[in-house]
């Protein structure tokens, strides 16, 4: 029997949600044997798109967790972390501007309101955020010469005209482009030029664009949704914040249900919820991100709710 073709959608989350995809590819190895590397496509999202390259470049599960939590990693971990380097402090590229950062996309939405979304507000209505992306993500741009064999799919927004652009599917770019472009909050990090054109974070769009695969003949699709909540109804103040994006990652989800896909979703329960608060950029939160997560999955395990992805 051949293995199941899996695709695979690692969400954004900022630096917490870039611990939360460790802790879940590290967990699903550890608990039903399966090898996120083996992914049969790999959509990546802000955070995401970080996993994902790394995914692409033969990072083993179990060093993605030892890359959070400062443990050595392996012989053959060691081999993708050396060019990366370490995580630095973001440099600012600039002043701070005044205006908005997107008049032509302003302009859009005042003609057509409903062909948009409220991140696209955000993005359009808020300065240009004036720090270095590319100084959160060195390195990257060092792991291939060219982009990956294997289908992996990384998304972006188009600033000025607020389109979802998927580098790898439908556009091209190099892996320091497209990842950079993907990560590049609006009004925190400056918008990233490619081919002339200004991108930011692809969670403007959505947060997973698990609609992508849609049209892919897999087995089943796993989601890692950092951002998202496993529990839409808990009342804590945190989740309030979730509800919207798992909501829109159901909608997405729903078009693959009814194509008969199986989906695994990977969200945070109360306690994981509590690890990671709600501030996705706080450095010093990875490896308790990474610990806690892993530890959900081995618990998600345990109580059966990996079956979809069983490779036994």
């Amino acid at each position: 029997m051949s293995p199941p073709r899996v695709g695979l959608v690692l969400g954004g989350g900022g630096l917490t949600g870039t611990a939360f995809h460790a802790g879940a590819i590290a967990g699903l190895a550890e608990t039903i044997g399966w090898d996120a590397r083996e992914a049969a496509v790999v959509v990546g999202t802000s955070a995401g798109s970080t996993s994902a390259i790394l995914l692409r470049a033969g990072l083993p599960p179990a060093d993605f967790v030892a890359r959070m939590t400062g443990q050595p990693p392996s012989a053959e971990g060691r081999r993708v972390l050396d060019g990366l380097g370490t995580l630095r402090r973001p440099r600012a590229v600039g002043p701070r501007a005044r205006r908005p950062a997107s008049p032509a996309l302003l302009a859009a939405m005042a003609r057509r309101p409903w062909a948009f979304r409220p991140e696209h507000l955000a993005a359009a209505a808020l300065p240009a955020g004036t720090l270095d992306v590319m100084d959160s993500i060195a390195g990257f741009g060092t792991l291939f010469d060219t982009w990956p064999s294997a289908p992996t799919w990384i998304c972006t927004v188009r600033l000025d005209d607020g389109a979802r652009v998927v580098f790898g599917r439908d556009a091209t770019a190099s892996i320091s482009d497209a990842v950079s472009a993907s990560c590049a909050i609006p009004g925190y990090y400056a918008p990233v030029q490619i081919d002339g054109q200004r991108y930011v974070d692809g969670g403007v769009w959505s947060m997973h664009s698990a609609d992508l695969l849609a049209d892919v003949p897999l087995d089943v699709v796993v989601v890692s949704a950092p951002l998202a909540t496993d529990d839409p109804r808990a009342l804590e103040p945190g989740n309030a914040l979730r509800v919207p994006i798992r909501r829109r990652l159901d909608r997405e989800l729903a078009v693959l249900r009814r194509a008969g896909v199986p989906v695994l979703v990977i969200a945070p329960d109360a306690r994981l919820r509590a690890v990671m608060g709600t501030a996705s950029m706080r450095i010093e939160r990875r490896a308790p991100v990474a610990v806690a997560t892993r530890a959900r999955i081995h618990e998600l395990a345990d109580a059966g709710r990996l079956a979809p992805l069983a490779t036994d």
